[in-house]
């Protein structure tokens, strides 16, 4: 089979399933996979699932970053380079190796890997990553493989890597960081996987690294997200993929906003918020755009097939959740819906209280997040911290960009169609 060369750089680079060798470099490739247990994410049954999760099985570790080292008995350990991978099935990585510096006069190398808890998206040229850390903020442990099991501890080392032909790392099965899947370990894990899902629809236009604090410290006992650049998931949610994401659009917010909070009034409704709960505007609409990021981060809007279920619920369907309108409006089923609808291409009509106000616009999901860039600094009307408990809401996001989606029934779709035109417009 006719392979592809990627150079080997010490950095962010996309591994390739195959790799051409050339006589300067060395080749070593792997798979390195995920025991899945999550649940509320997108699986393989669905139509329009952007890779999906497997509860019960294994899935690749797409977009994870992997060290590649040089194993030594007599010395230290060379480090060698810092990869992401970029795809699924195997994955090989090329590589400098007799005029680099980390090969000190060795002949041929002995490969292992390190895991580093750290996904970025794949493909594109701006890596921001999520770097998973304890709940004392320190940076969790790696996981090597330069050890095997007793008997064999080569086990997982690609021992004497000659050029002219690729190396494997354990070439009849697959790496796995842990098959615990109730372990701490395995849940950060399974946290940063749906963590990468966002970041592979939204990530390309977020400025700011993001750290997974797993688990969550006690002033967040349901998950949150307290600055742009920090998200803590609670211990019970690590394996709940549309938490995850969701926390992911709210930092991707205060990113847009270059502030490290959001207007988000959730009293209203008494003891938080809920998908069914009555909720103030600003509450609403904040919480409405992280189950708007949580939809486009498991499926794909582009496919009319689509229908994102996060939490057991339909975010596609055009049944309103209250028979008014003026209770839709404080709703964040709603708002979340209104996003996803002016981001698909699946065109429904309008339902109940919404009847005849149809869904007929689909704009791209980063026009969609920078929308947010049209919001000046202050607390005034339109503004990125407007006072009140119905500031920042979802007609505030609409008149701050009738000139961006200047289609026409935009209007309708993003704020009609789901019943939203009761919020404050002013």
């Amino acid at each position: 089979m006719k392979t592809i060369v990627i150079a080997a750089w010490v950095g962010f680079i996309e591994l390739c399933a195959a790799v051409d060798v050339l006589a300067a470099q060395r080749t070593v490739c792997f798979r390195m996979q995920l025991r899945d247990d999550r649940f509320n994410c997108a699986e393989s049954s669905e139509t329009g699932a952007r890779r999906p999760c497997n509860p019960g099985g294994y899935v690749d570790m797409v977009g994870h970053q992997v060290e590649l080292w040089d194993k030594d008995w007599s010395g230290d350990d060379e480090y060698i380079g810092t990869w992401y991978i970029g795809g699924g099935g195997t994955q090989c990585i090329g590589f400098e190796w007799e005029n680099a510096s980390y090969a000190k006069g060795e002949t041929h190398p002995d490969l292992y890997l390190r895991y580093i808890n750290r996904v970025n998206r794949t493909g594109y040229s701006n890596y921001i990553y999520v770097r998973g850390v304890n709940t004392d903020n320190s940076a969790a442990s790696a996981t090597t493989w330069r050890n095997g099991q007793s008997g064999d501890p080569e086990r997982y080392v690609a021992m004497n890597c000659k050029k002219g032909n690729a190396c494997s790392i354990l070439s009849s099965g697959t790496l796995v960081p842990t098959n615990d899947v109730a372990s701490d370990r395995g849940l950060r894990i399974m946290a940063l996987d749906s963590a990468q899902h966002a970041l592979q629809a939204v990530g390309e236009v977020m400025d700011t690294h993001v750290d997974l604090q797993y688990p969550g410290q006690s002033d967040c006992p349901t998950s949150c997200a307290p600055s742009r650049n920090l998200i803590k998931i609670t211990q019970a949610r690590g394996g709940n993929g549309s938490n995850v994401t969701h926390e992911i659009g709210h930092v991707v917010q205060m990113q847009e906003f270059d502030q490290d909070w959001l207007r988000d009034d959730c009293s209203r409704g008494g003891n938080g918020h809920s998908l069914t709960s009555l909720e103030h505007e600003s509450c609403a609409t904040t919480e409405g755009w992280g189950n708007y990021i949580a939809s486009v981060s498991w499926y794909e809007p582009n496919h009319a097939g689509s229908v994102p279920i996060s939490w057991g619920r339909d975010f596609e369907t055009a049944t309103l959740q209250f028979a008014t309108c003026s209770d839709d409006a404080h709703n964040e089923i709603q708002t979340g819906k209104a996003w996803w609808d002016l981001d698909d291409w699946n065109d429904e009509g309008g339902a109940g209280a919404a009847n005849g106000d149809d869904d007929r616009l689909a704009y791209a999901t980063t026009d969609i997040v920078t929308g947010w860039r049209q919001f000046d600094d202050g607390s005034g009307n339109r503004e990125d911290g407007e006072s009140g408990q119905d500031g920042v809401n979802m007609r505030d996001y609409w008149g701050n960009n009738s000139g961006r989606f200047t289609a026409s029934g935009a209007f309708e779709t993003l704020v009609e169609h789901n019943c939203l035109q009761a919020q404050v417009n002013d």
